[in-house]
């Protein structure tokens, strides 16, 4: 109890406590992995693809709305041919 007590009445001298060799390394080293991550982002966004000349309207639709398709469930409807024939990339 008595040594707490002396640490914590003892005055740190400003000229021996140092931040060290630990600390700069570990700045250095959180400096690198911002760089390398943020250069690594800028890569990404590079490669999306955004259509910016139809960005504000509604995305149109192929098929006219009827009666139907307001009446069928999603889990009852059977893909078309045309569906079955499209890739997962393609938007109708």
């Amino acid at each position: 109890m008595t040594a707490m007590i002396s640490l914590q009445t003892a005055e740190i001298d400003p000229n021996v406590v140092k931040p060290g060799w630990v600390a700069l390394l570990i700045v250095l080293a959180l400096a690198v992995a911002t760089f390398l991550l943020w250069r690594n982002m800028g890569k990404q966004l590079k490669r999306i693809d955004v259509d910016r000349d139809g960005a504000d309207d509604p995305a149109p639709s192929g098929d006219p709305a009827s009666p139907d398709d307001s009446q069928s469930q999603a889990g009852d409807a059977e893909p078309t041919t045309s569906d079955r024939n499209r890739t997962p990339t393609e938007r109708p």
